[in-house]
């Protein structure tokens, strides 16, 4: 009997979606494609981290970062270099992969912009450069040290937004290893 049921649902749904059936004005949109963030290395960026998280989870309503207290597929780690700059990503797939946050760049920009910058690569953004303005939170360096804005634009919310509309967290970041550095 369940079975014959499940058989009817699925045609159901299958004639009311040939025929261009859709969902009522009022019934709920779909949940956000969930990705897990540990915040265990992070260090002294862990408020940062947490402050950009929030940004981006406003800024597209159909993704939500979710720190959890255990590792995950998304990883954020301070890190110390003889150079003192070089926050850098390495994607392992949309939504997973390292965050690292040189100590040093947090001397010379504001740590959430840099978080969000290094998240925005995470959720398939590349890099603008050279001469990019301060208003794209992408533009990262570029930017100038001077700029402080940590907001994406409406440009970069909807690059994500189309991104994760057709893909899934863990598929391909289309210019990553293309030879396009992600820092």
């Amino acid at each position: 009997m369940a079975r014959r049921l499940n058989l009817l649902s699925t045609a159901v749904l299958t004639c009311g979606a040939l025929l261009g059936v859709s969902t009522p004005a009022g019934a709920a949109e779909p949940a956000p494609e969930v990705i897990p963030i540990d915040l265990l290395l992070a260090g002294s960026y862990t408020d940062a981290a947490r402050e950009a998280i929030a940004i981006w989870n406003t800024a597209v309503p159909t993704i939500k970062l979710v720190e959890q207290d255990t590792p995950a597929a998304l990883r954020v780690m301070e890190y110390k270099t003889a150079r003192g700059v070089q926050s850098h990503v390495n994607i392992k797939g949309a939504g997973r992969g390292w965050v690292y946050l040189e100590v040093g760049d947090a001397q010379l920009y504001k740590p959430s912009r840099i978080v969000v910058h290094e998240l925005g690569h995470i959720l398939s953004l590349p890099d603008l450069g050279p001469g990019s303005p301060c208003s794209k939170v992408m533009s990262g360096a570029w930017g100038g040290a001077d700029c402080v804005n940590d907001q994406p634009d409406a440009s970069e919310k909807t690059a994500v937004r189309d991104f994760f509309a057709a893909n899934d967290v863990g598929d391909r970041v289309p210019w990553w290893g293309s030879g396009l550095a992600a820092r």
